[in-house]
């Protein structure tokens, strides 16, 4: 008798490269199928915009950021944007894969003078009471600070610089919101940090009113006699 362990061998072999690929058309031709099934009749081929790359929320679309491709689907579906040429400018609301349809409810209309590219992004704490209740992503807002020295001072430190987030907790204990701002003069990007930590930040919502000119400068004395007057 044989000291050794007999080798048992298995008849069946693994199936080779061949046969897997033709197994996945297979199944993939089956999906094909089904997928053209469930579309019925109302299915018809429409162009459809997607993403080319990986996009964040607050992204500024570009035509390099998007394309159109044409797919069969259904004429209920309304909610997908289908022409590059509307999309461009919109601001996102959310964040976007790579080749997800960019959907209408997740974008926003920039501002009225364009936003331009390669924007610093700033982030900033700001108690809710002194900032709009809502801030969209696009939309320009100033910021103020007030320092106090003697008189009180109140500056322009940003003015007509566009939003990229703003997130408040719903809490009513809630006492500070966090702002993001694209900058495009590393300047002013300089003064908001030197503001965060010197002064009280003040945020002026703008969008809806361009014609609103503010002051560079002012006092607290300065305000008292207007007060007055």
């Amino acid at each position: 008798m044989s000291d050794k362990n007999p080798v048992i061998r298995s008849g069946r072999r693994l199936p080779s490269g061949r046969a897997v690929l033709g197994g996945l058309l297979i199944t993939l031709a089956v999906l094909a199928v089904l997928m053209a099934t469930r579309l019925g009749e109302d299915a018809t081929f429409q162009d459809v915009v997607v993403a080319r790359r990986d996009l964040a929320p607050g992204t500024v679309l570009e035509a390099d950021d998007i394309a159109e491709v044409r797919i069969r689907l259904d004429e209920s579906v309304d909610f997908v944007a289908t022409s590059s040429t509307d999309v461009v400018g919109s601001v996102l609301l959310g964040p976007l894969s790579r080749l997800e349809f960019v959907q209408t409810s997740n974008l926003a209309a920039g501002p009225p003078s364009g936003v331009p590219a390669g924007l610093a992004e700033v982030s900033i704490p700001i108690e809710p009471q002194r900032a709009p209740e809502r801030l969209s992503p696009g939309e320009l807002v100033s910021v103020l600070a007030t320092y106090d020295d003697d008189p009180t001072t109140t500056v322009l430190i940003a003015d007509r610089v566009v939003v990229l987030s703003y997130r408040t907790d719903a809490s009513e204990f809630a006492r500070e919101g966090v702002l993001r701002l694209g900058i495009e003069d590393g300047r002013v990007a300089a003064r908001i940090v030197n503001a965060v930590d010197d002064g009280q930040l003040h945020v002026i919502g703008i969008t809806s009113a361009p014609e609103v000119d503010l002051p560079d400068e002012v006092t607290l004395a300065s305000t008292r006699e207007a007060a007055a007057e």
